[in-house]
């Protein structure tokens, strides 16, 4: 039977003098209380960023009682973390592909999902790579869109060494995020950040264009969860009625920039499948639109692939 008194985040000195062990079971209640899905997972990983360790070395010092200093700290992030506040913003950063991403309230956290963005990217690419139309300009060109934090330019510009990348942002301020991403990875030669609107600053052709745009229907803005509505950019939410207006946008544009082959990949809300993959067929009609569905099985990125010219 534990006989520790209730949780309160608003004592500054709760945590102090508590073992790992039991600063972390008093930590996942209160966060279990605030409505957190992984209580546990979030206390354990603000302690470790607090304590300069891994979690699971958490475990080798279960015994040890916590400092005053890192055990305010601690209390202090966890209140923040009760509040909503997402997990990567408090310890600033959050880990994409094989990347480890610095993030703050400038951009949205990178997701999973967009993942699936880039291994598309990456598969075509490289077969791709023979190909005489883009052997003979040399490099490949390569467009993020929308690139917040940088993820997508970063891995792409780490994983494609033949690539050249323009990370676009209509955000000064996101792009200040995603030049401390990198520089981080050091690809500062390889890797061009760029301020406007969507592919408006730039001419073809381009081989390939990523774009995690602002998909949100403007009408389910007021239903997000409390740690994306209250905390994340609305400015990279907010798709307007029905979430297309900047993937719209987009398509019409892309037709003057995108190579011979080429490939643009569209992230979605699942709702907008057909009608993103009919506009898709309409302004690109000599392109191959195709769904790939996410780990829930929803579709969640369109494929518009533009054949060689013959």
């Amino acid at each position: 039977m534990n006989d520790q008194p209730p949780a309160n985040p608003d004592r500054p000195r709760e945590y102090v003098g508590l073992s790992v062990r039991d600063a972390l079971y008093q930590a996942a209640r209160v966060l279990a209380d605030s409505g957190s899905d992984s209580p546990r997972l979030d206390a354990e990983v603000l302690l470790a960023h607090v304590l300069g360790t891994s979690r699971t070395d958490l475990y080798v010092r279960w015994a040890e009682p916590l400092a005053e200093e890192p055990a305010q700290r601690f209390a202090a992030l966890v209140r923040r973390r009760a509040a909503h506040e997402p997990v990567a913003y408090l310890i600033g950063h959050r880990e994409f592909y094989d990347l480890d991403l610095y993030v703050d309230r400038r951009v949205l956290i990178p997701r999973p999902e967009t993942e699936h963005m880039l291994e598309e990217a990456l598969a075509w690419a490289r077969g791709a790579a023979g190909n005489r139309a883009i052997l003979a300009r040399g490099t490949l060109r390569v467009v993020d869109v929308g690139t917040g934090s940088g993820a997508l330019a970063v891995a792409l510009a780490r994983h494609l060494e033949n690539a050249h990348v323009w990370a676009v942002d209509l955000s000064a301020e996101a792009l200040e995020v995603a030049e401390i991403n990198v520089r981080r990875y050091n690809l500062q030669d390889r890797v061009t950040l760029v301020q406007g609107d969507l592919l408006a600053p730039l001419a073809g052709p381009l081989d390939i264009i990523t774009a995690n745009l602002p998909y949100v229907p403007q009408e389910d803005l007021s239903s997000l969860a409390p740690d994306v509505a209250a905390y994340e950019p609305r400015s990279a939410l907010d798709g307007g009625k029905g979430g297309l207006d900047v993937i719209l946008r987009l398509l019409e544009q892309a037709p003057e920039r995108l190579a011979y082959p080429g490939l643009l990949l569209l992230e979605i809300d699942h709702r907008q499948m057909d009608t993103v993959l009919n506009v898709a067929r309409i302004r690109l009609p000599d392109a191959r639109a195709s769904v790939v569905r996410d780990y829930a099985g929803l579709a969640r990125v369109i494929c518009i692939e533009r054949p060689a010219m013959i």
